[in-house]
């Protein structure tokens, strides 16, 4: 993975994606928010207004060929209360954003940050953001396959199980 930091208009991207997050607010759009808004012809205020953009912590909205931006994709993620933000959050942002381009076979991303959080620590945060993939997705993951497991084989020990006891052919 090539880290690169460049300081330019967002607007001026060539990028396949363009990341930032958004607070849970009463109105989310907000500074840098406020621009892209202005941009996109006021999308992001409609999406605020229909609820489709909430700043929920890690909801995910994300946006094809937004107007006004050179970038081919506009991702959002929820980071939740103002507040409470912080490095471990900003990771957790960055790494739902990156696991979800690379999904969708995102190469070139850029993340933005808020004016506000222009800090070395949230920059090495959203760094580190990549490879992370929270504790609590892997668990509910490894819980699913588990069980999944466990009833393919439930099903197939039915299934070859000789007739009259539990089940059979």
């Amino acid at each position: 993975m090539k880290i690169t930091l460049e300081v330019k208009p967002f607007a001026d991207l060539e990028v396949d994606a363009l990341a930032t997050y958004v607070f849970e607010d009463d109105e989310p759009v907000q500074g840098r928010l406020a621009e892209i808004d202005k941009l996109t012809g006021g999308l992001l205020g409609r999406l605020s207004k229909s609820g489709e953009l909430t700043g929920k912590p890690l909801e995910i909205t994300l946006l094809h060929a937004p107007t006004g931006l050179k970038s081919a994709r506009l991702l959002l993620i929820g980071a939740g209360k103002r507040e409470q933000f912080n490095p471990a959050m900003q990771r957790k942002v960055a790494g739902v954003a990156l696991r979800n381009l690379k999904s969708r076979n995102v190469h070139k991303v850029a993340f933005l940050v808020r004016e506000s959080d222009a800090t070395e620590e949230l920059a090495q945060a959203a760094a580190e953001g990549r490879p992370l993939l929270p504790d609590s997705i892997l668990k509910i993951r490894d819980q699913s396959e588990a069980r999944k497991r466990q009833q393919a084989r439930k099903l197939l020990e039915d299934f070859l199980a000789p007739e009259g006891k539990k089940g059979g052919r």
